[in-house]
Formats: structure tokens, C-alpha cells, sequence
């Protein structure tokens, strides 16, 4: 729950946070941090506590993650709460580690079923998030560079991508040609074909989750609200509760219907499109969009639900279940933030665009002089208070109302525009799903972790649960 709650509670206000902190176009680093700290954290934790064990990782993630909290909530300046951020993603990764450890102390045929557990005592931080975020505003009132900070040509854009992709490369080559007594990913793991297919289905299931949750409550604060903040604030919630009961009713059916991987072609199948379907709404069907997006959410939910666990049951060495989810964790967090990134990137041209389309030419037909056009659209930009649009000259309660409807346009075109993009996204994991493995034969009493009293083990392990995989 704490985990969950370092991202799912700033997600949704990041523009709020920005208009007191900012205003800065590094915001958005404040979303992705957390998730590029997972795709490196989750990594690290699971391959050194399979070696050295788990609890001090634990207890010294935790203490990481109050340190990253206090400073979040006492910092003045956006660079510093992002510097929180990041321990708070760090802290994260011990959180996130739950799969591993279930899997090991947890009999297989239990498995999907004791996370869909643990998912619920997500629910008050992922679930509810957004409607927490939003009451605080109420109350107290690189690769995300490229277009924003700097321009794509820019030699930081470049630098970024270039060096980052180095050394990934670099890391595997490393791993392949020297001969480590303990790898920190070990490459046989990648020959297991059901492997690679289930963490590639996981992380582009999550990309769903980690996006939306900061596509959606925008687009419910921009389109549908017309003023309602806290109406958005629990529509944004939409989100994360679609994700939660999803993954709590997948681990429940996992366990009552077994034909996973058929399950999972049917949810990424069904989610896909109700994420696709987002494209068709209008501003006046707010109702429609959010049965759509809890619905594709939902499905998005009960794919991790079913997925997850498999990265656990299917590999051959089940004293290798941290570094095999850590590694399927990671992946999930690196091609959720490039999948983040894409989506804002995109949100923030195409919005630009309809913006600068739609708005001026709206307003002077509604009787704005041309020469107001660029100080109201700097009003909006600066927060739309009654002070800043006193001041644009000419500007009516009428007019006003043109271009506060013309503005909810433009931004459900640029949307429209996101949610295509989503659909390349759902096309591949379908595609990958189709080489999930069947695990129903797997689903046994044998249990990967035992305790030991003295020299005599409890309940000996077995190193090899199912060779045949």
C-alpha cells in the first residue's frame, strides 16, 4: 500500500503541483522517476536477496522510502521533491518485490490467489488515490525532455538516449562474456521462451496503468470537470481501481478456472480495445469514457494478476524466483516509463497543435478583438484566475464560455490522438500473449522457500519444482 501510494498519489495532481512548485517542463520527471527507480531497483533487489537474503534489504528499503517522504513533503522547489521521489521509488522496490516472496513461501497452486490478497490492501493508496490527491488541493488550494526541456536534437536529448542504450548493452555484454560466479542477470534466463513472453506481456500490461494514471485524470480535469474539481478528483480514481479489482478478481479465477494463458488473451484482447474505444468519445460523453477506461483498466488488472505469477512458476530454478520477477519487475518499470513517455510526449505536440488550431479562431468568432487572443490564451496558461482574465480587453462571460468550450475540444482531439498510440501498445502484447506458457500442469503443493530449525529442514526444498517446463 505504501508503495503504490508513492506514485498513485502524485500522478493524478501533477499540474497542481507544478502551479505551486513550477511552473517547469521537468514535471513530468516527478511521474517518471519513481518507475525508471523500479526498472533499476527491482532488479538489484531481487538478484542480491536471493543471494544475501531478504530482511535488511526490506528494512533498509523502508527507512529509504520515510526519508524520501519527508523530503518530498517539506520541499520548496520542484527540483528537490523530485529528488524525494526518486528515494520514494527506490523504497519502492522492496514494496513491489511482494510476487517474489509470495512466491516462495506460498504452495504454486496458491499463488495467483494469495496475491489477489495482497492486491486489495492496495486499494486505499492505488484505488483511491486520485480522490486523496485532489482533496489535499482542495484543502491546502531523457527521453521526457525531448520536446519540452530541450529540443529532440538537443545534446542532452541525444546524450541521454545514447548513453542509457550504452550501457544497457553494456550490461549484457558484460554478463555474457565474463565469467561471474553470480551474474546479476543471468542470461539462461532469457533462453526460457515462456519467460521472456510472460514479463514482455507484464510490462506491456502495466504500461496501461502507469500512463493512464497520468493521462486520465487530466483528461477528465480538461474535458469532462467544467469546474467540478472534486468530481475529477474521484473520476480520476477510475484508473486505479480498475487496475486493483482487476487484479484481485484475475488471482481469484486464476485459481477457480485455471487456462491462464487463455484468460489472458481474452482480457489484453478486450482491454486493447476499450482503451482503443476511448478515441470515439465526445465532451459530452463523460459517462462513456469512464465505463470504457475502468473496463480496459479492469482487464489491464486481471493480465498482472495472472502474469506476474507465472514469471515466478514458470522458470525452471525456483531459488532463482527474486531475480527472475525482479528482472520481469524491472523490465515492467523501464518499458512503462518509455511507454509514459511516448504518451506525453504525443499529448504535449498534438495538444499544441489543436490548441493553437481551435482556440484563437473560436474566440474571435465569438467577438474577442484578434489582438486579446494571445492574452487570454496566457491567462489560461497561468491558472485562469479572476485577476488574470480581468485583465484580457474585451473578454465577456460569453466569450469566456467559447473559449473554455473550445479549449475542452482541442484537448479531447489531442487525447483522441493518445489512445490510438495505446492501440499499437495493446497490438504487441496480444501478439506476445499468444506465447505465455500453460502452467495448469504446474499448479502443485510444492513450495519453494522452507524453514529450517537447526541442521534439519522442516520441509526440504526442491531446487528443480517442474523440469518440465
Amino acid at each position: 500500500m505504501a508503495s503504490t501510494g508513492g506514485f498513485a498519489f502524485v500522478a493524478p495532481v501533477l499540474s497542481a503541483i507544478n502551479a505551486d512548485l513550477g511552473p517547469s517542463a521537468s514535471i513530468t520527471w516527478l511521474a517518471l522517476v519513481y518507475t525508471l527507480c523500479l526498472a533499476v531497483g527491482l532488479l538489484l533487489v531481487g538478484r542480491l536477496s536471493d543471494i544475501f537474503g531478504r530482511r535488511y534489504f526490506f528494512i533498509s528499503g523502508t527507512v529509504l522510502g520515510m526519508i524520501g517522504a519527508i523530503i518530498g513533503a517539506t520541499a520548496k522547489t520542484l527540483p528537490v521533491l523530485i529528488g524525494g521521489q526518486t528515494l520514494v521509488g527506490l523504497s519502492a522496490c522492496t514494496g513491489y518485490s511482494y510476487a517474489f516472496l509470495v512466491g516462495e513461501l506460498v504452495p504454486v497452486k496458491y499463488r495467483f490467489l494469495a496475491n489477489a490478497v495482497l492486491f486489495a490492501f492496495s486499494l486505499p493508496s492505488a484505488g483511491f488515490g486520485a480522490a486523496v490527491s485532489t482533496a489535499f488541493v482542495l484543502f491546502i488550494l531523457g527521453l521526457s525532455s525531448g520536446g519540452s526541456v530541450y529540443p529532440w536534437k538537443d545534446a542532452h536529448t541525444i546524450s541521454f538516449i545514447v548513453v542509457g542504450f550504452l550501457c544497457l548493452v553494456g550490461l549484457f555484454v558484460y554478463e555474457s562474456v565474463v565469467d561471474l560466479k553470480e551474474p546479476m542477470v543471468p542470461l539462461h534466463l532469457f533462453k526460457n521462451r515462456g519467460y521472456v513472453a510472460s514479463f514482455l506481456t507484464l510490462s506491456l500490461g502495466a504500461s496501461v496503468y502507469y500512463s493512464q494514471a497520468i493521462i486520465w485524470p487530466e483528461m477528465t480535469a480538461n474535458v469532462y470537470a467544467n469546474g467540478r474539481e472534486m468530481w475529477s478528483g474521484w473520476v480520476a480514481c477510475l484508473v486505479g481501481l480498475g487496475i486493483t479489482v482487476g487484479e484481485m478478481i484475475g488471482g481469484a479465477c486464476a485459481k477457480m478456472i485455471g487456462k491462464t494463458k487463455y484468460q489472458l488473451l481474452v482480457v489484453i484482447t478486450l482491454g486493447t480495445l476499450f482503451l482503443g474505444l476511448m478515441a470515439v468519445n465526445s465532451i459530452t460523453s463523460s459517462s462513456m469514457a469512464m465505463a470504457f477506461v475502468f473496463i480496459a483498466t479492469t482487464c489491464i488488472g486481471y493480465n498482472e494478476a495472472l502474469v506476474l505469477p507465472i514469471c515466478s512458476i514458470c522458470i525452471k530454478d525456483q531459488q532463482e524466483i527474486g531475480t527472475a520477477v525482479g528482472f520481469a519487475g524491472s523490465a515492467r518499470s523501464a518499458i512503462s516509463t518509455v511507454a509514459s513517455t511516448v504518451y506525453t510526449v504525443v499529448l504535449t505536440a498534438r495538444s499544441t497543435d489543436t490548441i493553437t488550431a481551435e482556440v484563437p479562431s473560436a474566440l474571435v468568432k465569438a467577438g474577442l478583438p484578434a489582438s486579446s487572443v494571445a492574452d487570454y490564451m496566457t491567462a489560461i496558461t497561468a491558472g485562469a484566475t479572476e485577476a488574470t482574465l480581468s485583465a484580457v480587453k474585451g473578454l465577456t462571460p460569453a466569450i469566456e464560455q467559447a473559449g473554455a468550450l473550445a479549449y475542452r475540444h482541442a484537448y479531447l482531439d489531442a487525447y483522441r490522438t493518445v489512445f490510438y498510440v495505446s492501440i499499437a501498445f495493446g497490438g504487441v502484447a496480444i501478439l506476445v500473449t499468444f506465447f505465455v506458457p500453460n502452467i495448469d500442469h504446474l499448479m502443485s503443493d510444492s513450495i519453494a522457500a522452507t524453514l529450517q530449525s537447526g541442521k534439519t529442514n522442516i520441509n526440504p526444498p526442491q531446487k528443480d519444482v517442474h523440469e518440465q517446463v
